[in-house]
């Protein structure tokens, strides 16, 4: 979470560029050679253009993966957002039971530091049990009776563990497979509100705006480095803006982890197409790889990595 205040927003994002600092990439020491040494002072007059581009913007939108919450964005000031329903706030929070459990068991497995994962074997035991009695209170009804099988089978893994019961390759995989059609159950329920959620948040949002602004506006998806396939947000942005928006107007924006984080790619996504414009008359040729001519060239046309196939 942050602050939403104007000049707060604004300076956490360029306090979060790992480049302001010294004009180094990732705060890196004075460079070695003339050359890093003029290459330092060119990016920072770059950085300099960026930093002025979103308090010149009249308006953007962003949202964090999985909240299904919309910010719009204004001369580079989170101005309000499209609030979600309050349950999409905590079930993130409960269901991460789930990667905790998974790697907690992978920890004891692997047995690289079995003091540490044993204690954090307690630890989760303890925190599934918190999240297994939020459940009722926390969740819409038709979902809590999936949400809880899926905990007390976490909770009984984690206090087995606890107990000193043996530990092997498969058990958390066996365990979950007796389960699995209830966590599909909630996983479906999450997407279908997140989903429902953006395409509501980006309609009031459309609703609200002139047709220039909307039209011409960004809407980025802050995100994880490691981007994910089939993004529900990309999805129901698509719903609202076409097909046709994905990669124009509606970006991922990766290792963007908040708001701030979001408004500082969006900056250089826009300092990148007048880079393309002024220089090689394609506003898009920035968002390519600078090299990228050479590499569709010898990969018989252009193309973008995906992460494992289709299902």
């Amino acid at each position: 979470m942050f602050v939403l205040n104007a000049g707060g927003v604004v300076a956490a994002a360029a306090a979060l560029d790992p480049e302001a600092a010294n004009g180094a990439p990732g705060g890196a020491q004075e460079p070695a050679t003339p050359a890093d040494r003029l290459n330092m002072t060119f990016r920072d007059l770059y950085r300099k253009n960026r930093d002025e581009l979103m308090p010149s913007t009249p308006l953007a939108g962003l949202t964090l993966i999985g909240t299904g919450e919309i910010w719009r964005v204004e001369f580079g000031v989170p101005v309000r957002s499209y609030a979600p329903p309050a349950w999409l706030r905590d079930v993130k929070g409960l269901m991460h039971a789930v990667i905790a459990a998974q790697a907690t068991a992978a920890r004891l497995v692997r047995s690289r530091d079995r003091k540490s994962a044993e204690s954090d074997a307690a630890l989760l035991a303890q925190s599934v049990k918190g999240a297994e009695m939020m459940i009722p209170q926390t969740l819409p009804a038709a979902i809590v009776p999936a949400a809880s099988a899926v905990m007390q089978t976490l909770r009984g893994l984690a206090e087995g563990w606890v107990a000193g019961q043996p530990v092997s390759a498969d058990i958390f995989s066996t365990a979950m497979n007796r389960v699995k059609p209830d966590l599909d159950q909630v996983v479906t329920a999450v997407g279908e509100a997140v989903y429902e959620s953006v395409v509501t948040g980006l309609r009031r949002f459309a609703e609200e705006s002139t047709r220039q602004e909307w039209d011409r506006c960004l809407i980025g998806v802050c995100g994880v480095g490691f981007a994910r396939r089939d993004s529900i947000e990309i999805a129901a942005g698509m719903e609202v803006m076409g097909r046709e928006a994905v990669g124009v107007r509606l970006l991922y924006l990766e290792n963007a982890f908040t708001i701030p984080d979001g408004i500082r790619q969006l900056a250089a996504s826009i300092a990148d197409l007048e880079l393309g414009q002024d220089v090689f008359g394609d506003p898009y040729r920035m968002w390519r790889d600078l090299l990228g001519d050479v590499a569709a060239q010898h990969a018989g046309g252009s193309f973008f990595p995906e992460l494992g196939p289709r299902p």
